[in-house]
């Protein structure tokens, strides 16, 4: 028996002198042991700075959620290292594993990420819409990479950097229109005639204030189901002849938003009569069938200007002996010798 209390005894003096040595220092000092759990777990983050100095500086310069918090919330026991997701299970989606490959610390995780060795594919798992968007994108932002714009972890650009006031002063708020990482498909209220007008002012003055016409009273969806896209004219409009096709409409209304204004060029060598017979059939047909030299010119040397006719005198050199007014031997120009 007595053998037996002297060898937990020495057993006892051993535990006692490991413990002992573990909280000494290598220069003699004296280390500091781990409080027991109650108070540990009642300590505050001051308690901890002698031996994690850094740590806790960090968390006090820190300006996220976490500098809130006591050392004691994540470290529920002393050396206890605890998992993101006990807390974050999904904030950037289910399945996100490696949370310190973009935080790499802990103790400050918003603090922006600005690693050279970071490329787009890290931002994948967390940023997977807008990393799509730009991947099946066919504009310009498609061939670039993430941290040019993004050249700190949370760094909003402003458009302006690049592109300045695109569409002029009055226009600020490009993402009312633009997806940054697909700019090139505009989304908005095409319903709303009044978000075109803030990029397509100048145009509404130049044409639907001009002149107002139906189309004046159309929103602007109805011919342009998407930005940047037109219908066809004979989409909506018959047409003047079977075979017209959008090129013919074009050939004389050269604007869309002003179609009653028909523009074409007064040069007969650029506009031939072929054009006119859609909508003047009767009177190309008379001075072709008719044996005056009329039916060798174009349509535009009378009319160089839609709906107006040049004085007979500009072509003709008047014979006073014939009289002053060529139509009352002449019924037609169209057909002068009848």
């Amino acid at each position: 028996m007595k053998r037996i209390t002297y060898l937990v005894l020495v057993i006892g003096m051993i535990v006692c002198a490991t413990a002992l040595n573990g909280c000494i220092h290598h220069d003699g000092t004296q280390r500091m042991s781990p409080p027991d759990r109650g108070a540990y777990l009642n300590s505050t983050n001051i308690d901890c700075v002698d031996c994690h100095a850094a740590q806790y500086i960090t968390i006090e310069d820190g300006s996220g959620r976490h500098a809130l918090l006591f050392c004691t919330f994540c470290h529920i026991q002393h050396g206890y290292q605890p998992d993101c997701l006990t807390c974050h299970p999904d904030t950037h989606g289910t399945g996100i594993q490696g949370c310190e490959i973009c935080h790499p610390d802990p103790h400050a995780p918003e603090l922006r990420i600005n690693d050279s060795h970071i490329n787009d594919s890290i931002c994948q798992p967390c940023h997977l819409p807008q990393y799509d968007a730009i991947d099946k994108g066919t504009g310009r932002h498609s061939k670039l990479k993430c941290d040019l714009c993004h050249v700190q972890h949370g760094y909003l650009p402003s458009c302006e950097d690049c592109h300045g006031l695109f569409h002029g002063d009055d226009v600020t708020d490009c993402d009312d229109c633009h997806d940054p990482h697909v700019p090139e498909s505009i989304e908005f209220d095409y319903g709303n005639n009044s978000e075109c007008a803030r990029c397509h002012n100048t145009v509404i003055e130049e044409t639907f204030a001009r002149e107002h016409t139906k189309h004046a009273d159309l929103s602007c969806y109805m011919c342009h189901p998407l930005h940047a896209e037109t219908l066809m004219c004979i989409d909506c409009h018959p047409g003047h002849s079977t075979g017209m096709s959008m090129r013919d409409c074009r050939n004389c209304h050269r604007i869309g938003h002003v179609p009653t204004e028909i523009l074409y060029s007064p040069d007969a060598a650029e506009t031939k009569s072929g054009l006119c017979v859609n909508c003047h059939a009767k009177p190309f047909n008379t001075m072709y069938e008719s044996e005056s030299e009329h039916r060798y010119i174009e349509c535009v040397e009378c009319h160089p200007v839609h709906d107006t006719t040049i004085v007979c005198e500009v072509c003709h050199i008047m014979d006073p002996s014939h009289g002053t007014e060529c139509v009352a031997c002449h019924n037609s120009a169209h057909d002068t010798t009848s």
